[in-house]
């Protein structure tokens, strides 16, 4: 039996956004913008019915790479001269405390100036010069001339979500009856490694993404960097990995497309480029510029790179960024026993604001029956106080879904299926798409507020922003159809990222398909509070 304890917390439901409006907040827009798609009115099947604590996390290394130095009298961290700027940017940059009597604040002046107010801030905690880089984003930032920004390195704008963990080769078995130890010629390399297949797929879809994580230097590690040219993914957040190899895990395949991982081709686990994400080597300004942070588990098993993830564990609650994670079992990854393994993830796993998982995944970590979390996924989301949404899969069977206010189940799109790898990184991928395209309309509304006239919606931190919107059945539902619809179209031909659709397919796949799709919803016997009320639950057995 499951007890539950409700505590009255101080958080809010996130504070109206502050600043200067035009210079800050805005969100790089994709290059292929996708037409939003009917809603589903008619889709699902109803059977029943702070403001945030301050804190003070040292992350300094993770600033390491910017460079303030190189300027010129006159200039700061923004490379201009205040003198050259419009008077109406003037006047707006001496209004956020950057800028006074014609000239740049020093860091140390500024940091004395906003101590006055902010007595607990800590510098280590904010990179660009600038104690309240709320008053211009790295976004802004990078893409803005005027100030000194360029956006040269970045093919489709500055990432607004950022994948972390590994990138390695799936080798694929070219027929069901390739076995392990068979010739080379029997498998095909593939670019693979699940956050960097969500990183690639969320690029075609027209969504700006980074990947960031360990590549090794060799022919392989090529191949994997080629691919994310290739996607317009920015090489600039990867690390490579001197002396390490480039991961191959070998994959084989049954007569209905599913896969099996059987090992890796050095046998150690441990030995791979993937498995030395460092800390000191991250640039963490791209935090501040993304709404979005997506990992998943498999780095976990390795010390260098678990301790790195940890870390930016700590920097998304900062920054107050969405943390989604993809649970992600494999043993075979893992040099720990189980016990200690499920340990270590289910720390990870404490504070994502969405989490997606198999049904095998989700009964073996949380210890609920396949039943109930396929029947009831609201089960799975009252264990994960902090969680907005949760995701579970079931290949061929469907997907379910549990949000704070509701849930649902719908089966999965009927197709022929070639080969099933990257289905559900491509399934996360157009969830995310959609959620972010869908809760961005969402917050652009004009709204009655009890004036004369209609207002903008408050601004909401993306967590919040993501609960609220999807209190609305239809918008969660479409955005949790459209991943599936990306996942199904993966599984038609071969490869992880070779075979991820682009927005267009997916657009039209979804229009042509999705009506004959019928959400179910979730009965429930509990309400949760609404999301960043202040009411935090906990559980204990």
């Amino acid at each position: 039996m499951v007890a539950m304890v409700a505590m009255v917390a101080l958080a809010g439901e996130g504070e109206a956004f502050q600043g200067l409006h035009g210079l800050h907040g805005k969100t790089m827009k994709p290059l292929e913008k996708c037409s939003l798609v009917q809603p589903l009115p008619s889709r699902v099947k109803s059977r029943s019915r702070n403001q945030r604590q301050k804190q003070s996390v040292s992350m300094s290394s993770l600033f390491s790479n910017y460079n303030a130095g190189g300027r010129e009298k006159g200039e700061n961290a923004y490379g201009k001269d205040p003198n050259i700027l419009s008077p109406e940017l003037r006047q707006a940059l001496e209004k956020s405390g950057i800028l006074k009597d014609g000239r740049w604040l020093t860091e140390e002046e500024m940091e004395i100036e906003y101590k006055k107010t902010n007595p607990e801030w800590t510098p280590a905690a904010w990179p660009l010069g600038s104690p309240d880089v709320g008053h211009m984003s790295a976004a802004d930032f990078l893409d803005n001339p005027t100030v000194g920004g360029s956006p040269e390195p970045w093919p489709m704008g500055v990432p607004r979500v950022l994948c972390i963990g590994e990138m390695l080769v799936d080798c694929i078995a070219e027929s069901a009856e390739v076995k392990m130890g068979d010739p080379a010629d029997k498998w095909t390399k593939f670019a693979g490694g699940a956050p960097a297949n969500v990183a690639c797929a969320l690029a075609k879809l027209g969504t700006p993404s980074g990947f960031i994580g360990t590549i090794g230097d060799d022919e392989d590690g090529e191949m994997l960097r080629r691919t994310l040219e290739e996607c317009k993914v920015p090489l600039c957040l990867t690390q490579t990995g001197k002396g390490k190899p480039t991961r191959k895990v070998f994959v084989t395949r049954d007569k209905q497309g599913d896969r099996k991982f059987e090992g890796f081709e050095l046998g150690d686990v441990e030995n791979y480029a993937d498995c030395f994400l460092k800390e000191e080597e991250l640039d963490g300004t791209w935090f501040y510029a993304s709404d979005c942070v997506v990992t998943g588990t498999l780095s976990l098993a390795y010390e260098e790179t678990r301790k790195t993830l940890m870390t930016l564990k700590d920097l998304c609650e900062t920054l107050e960024i969405l943390r989604v994670v993809d649970v992600n079992w494999r043993p075979m990854f893992w040099k720990q026993d189980e016990d200690e393994a499920k340990k270590i993830i289910l720390d990870y796993v404490q504070g994502a604001h969405i989490v997606k998982m198999t049904e095998e995944e989700a009964s073996w970590l949380l210890g609920l029956s396949r039943e109930e979390v396929r029947t009831k996924p609201f089960s799975a989301l009252k264990l994960l106080p902090s969680c907005v949404c949760v995701l579970i899969t079931a290949g061929e069977e469907g997907v379910s879904y549990a949000f704070n206010k509701h849930g649902g189940r719908m089966p999965a799109f009927e197709v022929p299926v070639l080969d099933t790898t990257g289905a559900g990184d491509a399934f996360v991928a157009g969830f995310l798409h959609k959620l972010l395209e869908l809760t961005d309309a969402w917050q652009d509304e004009y709204v009655d507020m009890d004036m004369d006239k209609l207002l903008p919606r408050p601004h909401y931190v993306p967590s919040i922003r993501v609960a609220k919107a999807c209190e609305d059945r239809n918008l969660a539902a479409e955005a949790v159809l459209y991943g599936a619809a990306a996942g199904a179209m993966t599984c038609m031909e071969e490869g992880a990222i070779q075979a991820q659709p682009s927005a267009r397919l997916v657009n039209k796949f979804y229009q042509v398909y999705s009506d004959d799709i019928e959400i179910t919803e979730e009965e429930r016997d509990f309400q949760l509070p609404d999301f960043g009320s202040g009411i935090k639950w906990t559980y204990s057995p």
